[in-house]
């Protein structure tokens, strides 16, 4: 069913909060507009307005893009409004939003941003539905609440081939399972499963996790290298995908602890670092980890 389909009476929640402002024009007639000065309390939102090639006007974490985003690139002009639950109202004000976007997770912020703007929140880890599939759902809203239906339209186009084509490839070939991780310090790390974006890739690809143990409401779970070389020893074969950013104890473990040389995936030089991935994005982060292992598996295995 197409998103919409069989709810006409009802409105979205994109239409329930606003769709378009209207202004006097100059021959007294009047011009409706759309948002077009967005903050964003998320990186998802962030990173999908960029997609959709309207950059928000002001962050969170906007110092730390690369560190934990990477890609898509933040234009200059997207101004640093602070952290997550630390936000600079003053530098919020300044900016003259028009909408603010936030998520269950920054919800505390809300009574003081609606004194600045209105206010909109969008669910993608909310304990309720895979991430990708929510995800997709809040594109479409915001694409009919910021007036973008067309490029929405095109972006989802382009994501929906390139998911179709892993999923051919996957399908043509015999590759192992792959467990995904981040880790914490040099004996602990997240490793990511049920209801995290990187499962739901998996999923759709028809790519195997190696780790099936439970996770959280974010879709990881904290593990010690002991439970990693478990989870290895239950396959033949496997690949282990590492998360960037890592400390220097980690890179040190990597060269010189046996634990970690001993793993089968190690002597079998089975795994890759990949670049930073935000782990609780929307859909430009299925994009940006399908990407990166689409070329891994081709480089290595094809």
């Amino acid at each position: 069913m197409g998103a919409g389909q069989g709810l006409q009476a009802l409105p979205s929640p994109a239409s329930a909060l606003l769709l378009k402002t209207t202004t006097a024009g100059s021959e007294g007639g009047k011009i409706e507009s759309y948002p077009r000065r967005i903050v964003c309390l998320d990186l998802g939102s962030s990173s999908t307005l960029i997609r959709l090639g309207l950059p928000p006007v002001g962050v969170i974490d906007g110092a730390f893009w690369e560190y934990w985003v990477g890609e898509p690139e933040l234009p200059d002009s997207v101004v640093d409004i602070g952290q997550d639950l630390v936000i600079n109202l003053e530098a919020v004000s300044r900016l003259k939003p028009d909408l603010a976007i936030i998520t269950s997770y920054t919800e505390s912020h809300r009574a003081a941003l609606e004194k600045i703007t209105r206010v909109h929140s969008i669910p993608v880890f909310d304990g309720k539905g895979n991430p990708m599939k929510v995800s997709r759902q809040t594109t479409l809203e915001l694409g009919e609440l910021l007036g973008l239906e067309a490029e929405v339209q095109d972006y989802l186009a382009g994501f929906d081939r390139k998911m179709e084509k892993a999923r051919e490839l996957v399908a043509r070939n015999d590759f192992a399972p792959v467990a995904m991780v981040n880790f914490m310090d040099d004996r602990h790390a997240r490793i990511y499963g049920e209801h995290s974006m990187f499962q739901d890739v998996l999923d759709f690809i028809g790519l195997q996790n190696a780790w099936s143990g439970s996770t959280n409401y974010w879709g990881f779970q904290t593990i010690g290298l002991e439970q990693l070389a478990i989870a290895a020893n239950a396959f033949d074969e496997m690949d282990l995908i590492v998360f960037e950013p890592m400390v220097d104890d980690v890179k040190r473990t990597m060269k010189e602890s046996p634990l970690w040389t001993n793993l089968s995936f190690v002597k079998q030089d089975r795994f890759v670092i990949f670049p930073p991935v935000i782990a609780f994005g929307m859909l430009p982060t299925a994009e940006r980890f399908l990407d990166l292992l689409v070329d891994y598996l081709e480089s290595r295995y094809t």
